[in-house]
């Protein structure tokens, strides 16, 4: 079985479902919240775990509820967590208003401040998986394991990102950030100006580009051509994690060598059914449901 390493962030999730956008200066009550894990490389691992593959963790909690909620839930489902360092500051923690009238989320992230850690690595990696937090660790592996194959959650433009990005097989990113390093939009009716953005990220990575655009479905090339794969229909309830869900299925198509379109196709339906569950981690889906709907669609 090959092995999936996934490297950076974690994060204690708290969700809060409203029925209409959050205007300043008001008071909501919220009925009911929702709590799980959340960060995209802890989701992604938490995945790659429940979907069978052998799986280990690289990141930071701290010493606190959050951070022992996350690591026991973790374990339960088969990550390996011998590489999570604890710290002695506050587990990172996110506020998310969810906006069940259109299935559209607002997070408000406490990140907690990192102190320089020096981590310790697994002995052999087969896929590794970075989201641009603990960069050091990343570009770190990334060097001992230069065979491995490699994918990167890129949901934010950052500078600094650049030589990590430049590392990594598989650039998959947003639309987002694909808007914030380019400068343009993507326009699905104009092919030249598409031509141009992915011309524009090959500069980052000339390796493999993905560029997913939430219900607009993504955007990817091969042979020299960019492709426009459809989203899957769902029923959006909540699109929390959706991208780390689409990540970490992708690493796990990795793992198993399946081809671009198989993975692309799997990813995207995973975070289509994701969507339709409120919270992140929580919704993740099984392997099964996944396939299943795919015969469906």
């Amino acid at each position: 079985m090959k092995k999936v390493c996934c490297i950076g962030q974690s994060v204690y999730d708290m969700t809060y479902p409203i029925h209409e956008d959050v205007s300043e200066n008001r008071k909501y009550r919220v009925t009911e919240k929702f709590e799980c894990m959340g960060g995209p490389a802890t989701n992604a691992a938490y995945l790659n775990a429940k979907w069978g593959n052998e799986t280990c963790l690289i990141s930071r909690v701290g010493n606190d509820l959050y951070g022992k909620k996350i690591l026991s839930g973790l374990k339960d489902i088969g990550v390996n967590t011998e590489f999570v360092k604890i710290c002695g500051q506050d587990t990172s923690v996110s506020a998310v208003i969810s906006n069940l009238s259109n299935g559209k989320r607002t997070i408000f992230n406490c990140p907690a401040n990192k102190e320089e850690i020096n981590f310790e690595y697994p002995k052999d990696i087969d896929v590794i998986l970075v989201d641009g937090h603990e960069l050091k660790a990343s570009l770190e592996i990334l060097n001992l394991f230069p065979k491995a194959k490699s994918l990167i959650d890129a949901g934010t433009y950052k500078p600094e990102l650049k030589e990590l990005i430049s590392k990594v097989d598989y650039l998959i990113c947003s639309e987002d950030f694909a808007k914030q390093y380019t400068n343009l939009e993507i326009d699905l009716d104009d092919n030249d100006s598409i031509t141009t953005i992915f011309k524009k990220l090959k500069k980052l990575n000339d390796k493999q580009i993905v560029v997913t655009m939430g219900e607009r479905g993504l955007l990817y090339e091969k042979d020299g051509v960019i492709n426009h794969m459809k989203a899957f229909e769902c029923k959006p309830l909540d699109t929390t994690g959706a991208g780390d869900i689409f990540h970490g299925a992708f690493a796990y198509c990795l793992a198993k060598d399946y081809t671009l379109e198989e993975s692309l196709k799997i990813s995207s339906m995973a975070s289509a059914i994701s969507v339709e569950t409120m919270g992140g981690q929580v919704s993740i889906p099984s392997l099964e449901k996944v396939i299943e709907r795919i015969k469906k669609s």
